[in-house]
């Protein structure tokens, strides 16, 4: 086994033929490519109307805010706070969709005259979600209301000491409720039983929901809080949430917001992050962005990052957009490390060939990146990935999955050798005995076993449809750009061509990729393949036939802006094997 190889051969399939008649209607109405409307079909965008809002959102078909259940009394007490003259606190999660939302409300709230401070819990001394410590935090400053974003929904005790010290709680959430709903003055998430409004909201999404809402109660100027889409787009994007309905329309103005901020702390961290004058796309806030937000709370302390998002000193924003990128440099050395030496004991204690799931642990991990790192061998071995940091007698870990294996269930059946644990189906938290690991690991192996089939085990890439290269023209491309902002249930398409013939020399360049071009009939394209450099020995005879699926995009490089071929898989074509054939 190549325990450093890129991730296992993923399995081809391809999108379904969509009723080529409605295809064919669709072509009349929109005048759009007929490959353009194949993919929009397979996505259940199957009539002109559904198109067009696709293609052009518009912030005015956004939800009345006032139809989530929770808001009319969420907004109640916040009007009252306001009026009254409270003392109010934001309480926020460590990630960037929490400091993102907390910093929103913090700036509409202190816009509209509040009293208002804000409170990130410290990762690593206090945890994720409310605690008594800033509830305690919370008493010493005053505080008579705090307003939680992106956390609150499962703190019933929590809660409940707030109330007993003369704090009342209003939720703002998008996580899912447990059994019982905390006694808080109002409780604002799409995701309670009773709420009929749809959606996946992010945190900072349900936060921008509540300042509309604020706004219009207040007979304010709802569109001053367009200068806070910004926030809105990178807390969104960097959740993961699916980029369709409300989130797609909040994301595509706020992508195009960052690009005209006013916050200098955005400014420099587009500065520093080298992306200053270039076109932001939600790639570039998931992978470049965020990260540096993400650094301090994953490291530590969390509240320079609202500093930095929220001040309007720019010599003070570039001083933290300095430090943030610093700990960020520093975050991606402890993640290098950490997964090395995942990989060194996924030697000695993980079988490839029988087991289904890895439990890994070790003392000296760093709990801020144990995630990370899990997530990374979720994409390499396509296996569940537990990553455990054992500190001050106890194991902290972190869990990552794959579609066909619910995590939190798996995780039910081992409660017993848990302290505790929480999350969804994709991504949980677990604390425990140390002493308890190996007997962890062997249960979980089980259940896996005993769910998942090898079949499971294989990657899926899903192609959204066959063309040919003489099929990707500029009109093509240009309709496909316009279904950005690109995310979960919304990604950039996926394409597939078979027998195309490899020109000039395939050549690796940078750290391990594939850099060549590829002909089909008249047309020629440049293809760049991040990760596949191994590729470059196999594809290189002369007159070498592949089958490609990729994405197409536009580049620019020294003022040229043409189309690129984005590669997500290559083989030989069938009946041009050889030795190296994936």
């Amino acid at each position: 086994m190549n325990w450093a190889q890129r991730s296992a051969p993923a399995k081809w399939v391809l999108a379904p033929e969509p009723d080529m008649s409605l295809v064919t209607h669709l072509v009349e109405k929109t005048s759009l490519p007929s490959q353009v409307i194949r993919i929009l079909v397979n996505r259940q965008l199957d009539t002109p109307e559904l198109i067009d809002q696709f293609l052009h959102p518009e912030l005015s078909s956004l939800k009345d805010p006032f139809t989530m259940t929770g808001m009319e009394k969420g907004v109640e007490r916040v009007t009252q706070a306001l009026l009254e003259n409270e003392k109010t606190m934001i309480y926020g999660d460590y990630d960037v969709d929490g400091i993102t939302a907390t910093t929103l409300l913090y700036m509409v709230l202190n816009k509209l005259g509040a009293q208002v401070d804000y409170y990130l819990p410290n990762r690593l001394v206090e945890g994720y979600g409310l605690c008594i410590d800033g509830i305690d935090e919370a008493k010493e400053r005053g505080i008579s209301l705090i307003i939680t974003v992106d956390t609150g929904i499962t703190a019933v005790g929590e809660i409940d000491y707030a109330r007993s010290q003369g704090i009342d709680v209003v939720i703002t959430d998008h996580h899912e409720p447990g059994v019982s709903l905390p006694n808080a003055q109002a409780i604002i998430n799409p995701k309670q039983p009773d709420c009929t409004y749809g959606g996946e909201l992010s945190g900072v999404g349900v936060a921008y929901k509540l300042a509309e809402a604020l706004y219009e109660r207040l007979s304010q100027d709802k569109t001053e809080l367009y200068e806070h889409l910004d926030l809105v787009a990178m807390g969104t994007s960097a959740d993961i949430v699916p980029l369709t309905g409300e989130n797609r329309i909040l994301t595509r103005f706020g992508i195009k917001q960052i690009a005209r901020t006013t916050k200098p702390g955005l400014k420099s961290l587009a500065f520093v992050s080298g992306l200053m004058g270039k076109e932001i796309t939600t790639g570039q806030v998931v992978f470049v962005l965020a990260p540096r937000i993400n650094a301090l709370g994953r490291l530590g302390d969390a509240r320079e990052a609202i500093r930095l998002l929220s001040t309007r000193d720019e010599r003070l924003a570039s001083e933290i957009a300095r430090k943030l990128d610093a700990e960020n440099q520093r975050r991606k050395q402890i993640d290098e490390r950490t997964l090395k030496e995942a990989l060194d004991q996924m030697r000695e204690t993980v079988d490839l060939e029988h087991d289904r799931a890895i439990v890994l642990a070790a003392k000296d991990w760093h709990q801020g990146v144990i995630g990370i790192v899990a997530s990374r061998l979720v994409e390499r071995y396509h296996l569940p990935t537990v990553m455990i940091a054992i500190a001050d007698g106890e194991g902290k870990g972190s869990a990552r999955s794959i579609p066909g294996f619910h995590l939190t269930e798996a995780l039910k059946e081992c409660e017993h050798l848990l302290i505790r644990y929480g999350g969804h189906k994709h991504a949980a938290g677990l604390s425990i005995d140390p002493e308890n690991i190996s007997a962890f690991r062997d249960k979980l192996k089980e259940v896996s076993g005993r769910i998942l089939t090898h079949e499971d085990t294989v990657p899926k890439l899903t192609i959204d449809l066959e063309i040919e290269l003489t099929d990707i023209t500029d009109s093509f491309v240009q309709a496909i750009e316009e279904f950005s902002p690109f995310g979960p249930h919304n990604m950039r398409p996926v394409l597939l061509t078979r027998n195309c013939e490899v020109v000039g020399n395939p050549r690796l360049v940078g750290h391990n990729h594939l850099k060549m071009r590829v002909r089909k009939g008249e047309a020629v394209f440049d293809v760049i393949g991040f990760g596949f450099g191994d590729m470059v020995q196999v594809i290189s005879d002369k007159g070498c036939l592949v089958d490609i699926v990729y994405s197409v995009e536009y580049n620019t490089y020294h003022d040229r802006t043409y189309i690129q071929i984005r590669l997500r898989d290559i083989k030989l074509t069938a009946g041009d094997m050889s030795p190296g054939y994936r």
